[in-house]
C-alpha cells in the first residue's frame, strides 16, 4: 500500500472558504472522516488485505505553511480554535486532517480552562475575527486527567498526593464538576446503586470524559460571548481511540455513526440532560461494547 504526498505546481494556491460556524465544523468532521478512512485502509493492509489504490494526499506551499517566496511570512488565519488535551496520542491537526495555519490549538491536560488558556483564546478571538468561525473543545477516551479526578472522587484519601501540588490540583478540581455530574447521571439512569458494580470506576471515567468536554465548552461559551451577545460559537466532541473518530456520544461496535460535534450546552439544565444522555448510552451498550469503550489503559 502506498501513501503518496503529491505537489502539483499548477494547482491553484488558495485555501477553501469558511463562511460560518457550520462550514468550519463541516471542514473538521470531513477531515476526521478522511483521517479515519486512511487509518482503516492502513489497518486492512497491515492485516494482509489487498489495497490496490494508493492514498494520494495533495500538498502545496500554503498547506505546508511555507512562504510562497523567500522572506514572505504567511498571515495567521485559522478558521477554528481547538482546545484539546495534552495527550501525545491525540495530535489535533492530524485527527482532523488539517494543514498548517488552519487551526489555533491549545492543549492542556484534561482540556480544562485556566487563565492562560482563556487569555490565548481571547487573543485569538480579538485578532483573527475575519477568518475565525468556531471554537471546538475535544476530549478523548480513556483520559488520564479525568481518571485522576474520578479516583480523587471515589477515594478522597488518595487526593493528598495531588492536593499538595497547586498546579495539578487546579486541573483535577475543574474536572470534578464533570465527575460529580456523571456520577449523579449514572445513578439516576441505572435506577440502582450502580457504584457497587465492579466496573463502576471505568464506567464513570468513560461518562466523565464526554461530560467534561461539554462542561469546558459550556464555560468557554459563557466566557467569550460579548455583552451584546456576539462571539464565535463553541462546539465539543470526544476522540475515541478505537474508532479514531470525534463524536459527541458513545456508540456500539456495529453501529456506524459518522464524526460529529454538537454546540456547547446553553444552560446548566442542558448540561444535565446531556450527562443523562451519555450515561444512558453507555448503560445501553452490551457487555462487550461497554468493555471496549470503558476499559482503562493508562494512568495519569
Amino acid at each position: 500500500m502506498d501513501v503518496i504526498y503529491r505537489y502539483d505546481p499548477f494547482a491553484p494556491l488558495e485555501q477553501p472558504k469558511t463562511p460560518d460556524a457550520a462550514a468550519a465544523i463541516r471542514r473538521l468532521t470531513e477531515g476526521n472522516e478522511r483521517f479515519a478512512e486512511i487509518v482503516r485502509r492502513m489497518q486492512q493492509s497491515t492485516l494482509g488485505s489487498d489495497v490496490d489504490e494508493p492514498i494520494v494526499i495533495p500538498v502545496s506551499p500554503i498547506s505546508l505553511g511555507l512562504p510562497l517566496y523567500a522572506g514572505a511570512i504567511p498571515t495567521q488565519a485559522p478558521f477554528a480554535i481547538v482546545l484539546g488535551c495534552s495527550d501525545a496520542r491525540v495530535p489535533t491537526e492530524a485527527i482532523f486532517d488539517q494543514s498548517f495555519n488552519n487551526l489555533f490549538v491549545l492543549r492542556i491536560a484534561g482540556n480544562v480552562l485556566g487563565a492562560e488558556g482563556l487569555g490565548s483564546i481571547h487573543y485569538a478571538v480579538a485578532n483573527f475575527g475575519e477568518s475565525l468561525k468556531a471554537i471546538v473543545v475535544v476530549g478523548h477516551s480513556k483520559c488520564g486527567a479525568v481518571t485522576a479526578s474520578v479516583d480523587a472522587y471515589l477515594s478522597p484519601e488518595g487526593y493528598i498526593d495531588i492536593a499538595s501540588t497547586h498546579a495539578l490540583r487546579s486541573i483535577v478540581n475543574q474536572i470534578q464538576i464533570a465527575v460529580r455530574s456523571s456520577a449523579q447521571a449514572l445513578e439516576e439512569q441505572a435506577g440502582c446503586p450502580i457504584h457497587k458494580l465492579p466496573d463502576y470506576r471505568s464506567l464513570l471515567v468513560a461518562v466523565s470524559v464526554y461530560v467534561n468536554s461539554a462542561v469546558s465548552a459550556f464555560a468557554l461559551q459563557r466566557e467569550i460571548v460579548s455583552p451584546d451577545g456576539q462571539g464565535p460559537q463553541v462546539f465539543f466532541g470526544v476522540y475515541d481511540f478505537e474508532t479514531v473518530r470525534v463524536r459527541c456520544r458513545p456508540v456500539a461496535d456495529n453501529e456506524f455513526v459518522p464524526s460529529g460535534m454538537r454546540p456547547a450546552p446553553a444552560s446548566s439544565q442542558e448540561l444535565a440532560v446531556y450527562a443523562a444522555e451519555v450515561a444512558n448510552a453507555f448503560l445501553s451498550l452490551d457487555d462487550e461494547d461497554r468493555d471496549r469503550n470503558c476499559k482503562l489503559t493508562m494512568k495519569w
